[in-house]
């Protein structure tokens, strides 16, 4: 963390990205399961849908309620539709990359912000070094890791 210090982050920033990394994680582990004498999804256990909402600061019926019966313009009203198992999986899905994406374009946005020479003297920049490949061996020793992670 001393790095996210370093380029200028606030300690809440970085406690709010770290909350969104961690409900970027917490979507994979919310599993639906289809009712028996319906299509309709169901979450069985909850805890890692309040764990998600608890990170992001939202509540967990609504959430819930969102997820498994979404409001949709039918005309001129707004239904409630019941969602089946796939289309509550992809939608848990298509959150957590809409969260991440967003999470990471604000990261490049704010790293780009804090090396912006108009604003700081000195050096800054972020080198990266490019080299033609990784050897692979049988039995890596700590020197190839070194090398191969840098």
């Amino acid at each position: 963390m001393d790095s996210v210090a370093i380029m200028g982050f606030t300690p809440e920033e970085s406690v709010s990205m770290l909350k969104v990394i961690s409900a970027v994680l917490q979507f994979g582990n919310i599993s639906f399961t289809k009712e028996k004498n319906h299509d309709q999804a169901s979450m069985p256990d909850n805890t890692a849908a309040q764990k998600l909402c608890h990170l992001l600061g939202i509540n967990v019926m609504e959430f819930t309620r969102a997820i498994l019966t979404p409001k949709i313009k039918v005309g001129r009203e707004y239904v409630q539709k019941a969602q089946t198992k796939e289309q509550a999986d992809f939608a848990i899905e298509a959150l957590a990359k809409a969260t991440y994406e967003r999470l990471f374009r604000w990261l490049v946005h704010r790293i780009n912000r804090a090396l912006d020479r108009r604003q700081r003297q000195g050096a800054s920049f972020i080198g990266i070094l490019d080299i033609a490949g990784f050897e692979i061996f049988q039995l890596n020793s700590f020197e190839q890791l070194c090398i191969n992670y840098t």
